[in-house]
C-alpha cells in the first residue's frame, strides 16, 4: 500500500460561504434557544434520546445499572464472543452487549436485524421457565433470538458465528 499524502486546503476565498452559513444558523440557534425549565420539569436526556428513537418508555434506573454491572462481570464465553462481534467486526454489524430491551436485559443485541444472542451457561439450567417466557416475549415484539451454550463457544467458536452471520445476512 502506497503512501498518499494529504490533499491540499483550498484556495483563499473557497469554502468562506460554508463557513458564513454555518455561523449564521449558530447564531439562530442562540437567538432562537429557550431558558431551561425548571427543575423537575421536562424530559431527562434519556427520555428525550428514548423519544426521538421512538421508544417513549424510559428504561428504569435499577435495569439500567444491571446491564452495566453484568458487562464488568461478563462470564468467559461472552468475552470470547465479544471479542468477535464488537466493532462490527462480523458482516460489519453493530452489536450492543448487556442490552436493555424493555423489563430484560439480553447479552447481545443486532438493532439492525433485531437479532438477540443469548449465551447459556449453568445458570440456565435452573431458570428455564423465566428463559421461555422471556424469550416468547421477545419473539412475540419481532425479535429473532438464537441461544448458544457455553460450550459451544469454547469448543466450536466458527460455527456459532457461521450461525450468527447466516442470521444477518437478508
Amino acid at each position: 500500500m502506497e503512501y498518499e499524502p494529504s490533499p491540499l486546503p483550498s484556495p483563499c476565498g473557497r469554502g468562506s460561504k460554508e463557513k458564513e452559513q454555518e455561523q449564521e444558523n449558530q447564531q439562530k440557534y442562540k437567538n432562537n434557544s429557550y431558558p431551561p425549565l425548571p427543575e423537575g420539569e421536562g424530559l431527562g436526556v434519556r427520555a428525550e434520546i428514548a423519544q426521538l428513537a421512538g421508544n417513549n418508555r424510559q428504561i428504569p434506573d435499577v435495569l439500567l445499572e444491571r446491564a452495566r454491572e453484568l458487562r464488568k462481570q461478563e462470564t468467559p464465553a461472552e468475552t470470547i464472543l465479544w471479542e468477535c462481534l464488537r466493532n462490527r467486526r462480523l458482516l460489519n454489524k453493530k452489536f450492543r452487549r448487556q442490552h436493555n430491551i424493555d423489563r430484560y436485559i439480553v447479552d447481545f443485541y443486532c438493532h439492525e436485524k433485531l437479532l438477540i444472542i443469548e449465551v447459556d451457561g449453568s445458570i440456565h439450567a435452573s431458570q428455564q421457565t423465566e428463559d421461555y417466557i422471556r424469550e416468547n416475549w421477545l419473539l412475540s415484539h419481532q425479535f429473532t433470538v438464537i441461544r448458544f451454550s457455553n460450550e459451544q463457544i469454547f469448543n466450536d467458536i466458527e460455527s456459532v458465528l457461521y450461525t450468527i452471520a447466516q442470521a444477518l445476512i437478508p
